[in-house]
């Protein structure tokens, strides 16, 4: 049994102690604390239901809106690798950012939440698509850090895209360019600054340090990789997605191990 499985389990006995105060709640916010507690129990098909009810009983309340976002794109993050489910639900997560965008404009989570659901869609749609949703993702990041200059998961998304873009061929920036009037091109560098921005304004944020090991694995340096995927495992996971991170680090670990001792 892993560290994250262990941690989930011991959730579940905590989240028992929920059902003592929802009483007192509305249907709304009871939905939500159910649903808090499966995801913090990693149980997001369970999670997914009960903010759905939540969301049904108040389709512009904010906290129902975030979480079913949030909730739908981490189930697509995690059937990229087990189903073929994905698509859909980075689309349904789409249209739940849109609404919250809509409803709360001022609201930094809301533009990056819509950032991350939009860049989700990258891996399923041709290459003029993923220019156009590039272009919009990089715009929603710039809304949410103008906003907010410390939400560190913006940073994270910043970093994907200067990684992703410093592997583009000189032939597809010209493309970039010719459609778009502008550089989308990235450095290792830049998103290895971001990711350490990122750090500095969250310093539990694994998903930084998650993908901090595939920048330094792009950028070949072995020490800083294997370092972050030991910050992963030190921390334990609040959630499925948190869990699955820990479980790929565990793994990149082995590789590491595997190759030093064929060296």
């Amino acid at each position: 049994m892993s560290l994250g499985t262990t941690h989930c389990m011991q959730v579940i006995v905590s989240g028992m102690f929920v059902m003592v105060i929802m009483l007192s709640h509305s249907s709304k916010d009871n939905h939500l604390m159910k649903g808090d507690a499966f995801y913090q129990s990693c149980d997001n098909e369970q999670a997914l239901k009960e903010y759905q009810l939540a969301y049904n009983d108040s389709p512009s309340d904010y906290n129902a809106l975030l979480r079913i976002v949030r909730i739908h794109n981490d189930i697509g993050r995690i059937q990229l690798r087990t189903g073929s489910e994905s698509e859909k639900h980075y689309q349904l997560a789409v249209v739940y950012a849109d609404s919250l965008q809509r409803y709360y404009p001022d609201s930094a989570a809301a533009h990056f939440w819509l950032a991350l659901a939009k860049g989700s869609l990258i891996p399923f749609v041709g290459v003029h698509e993923k220019i156009a949703i590039g272009k919009e993702v990089k715009q929603q990041l710039q809304e949410t850090l103008q906003r907010d200059s410390t939400f560190s998961y913006a940073y994270v998304l910043k970093a994907i895209f200067e990684r992703e873009g410093s592997k583009l061929s000189w032939f597809e920036k010209g493309i970039v360019r010719i459609v778009f009037g502008e550089d989308l091109s990235g450095s290792l560098q830049a998103s290895e600054q971001y990711l350490q921005k990122a750090l500095q304004y969250d310093t539990t944020n694994s998903f930084a340090y998650y993908e901090l090991y595939w920048t330094y694995k792009a950028m070949e340096d072995t020490a800083d990789a294997r370092s972050a995927l030991q910050h992963i495992l030190k921390m334990p996971p609040r959630n499925m997605r948190e869990q699955n991170q820990q479980e790929d680090a565990q793994q990149q670990l082995q590789v590491f191990m595997n190759n030093n001792q064929t060296d």
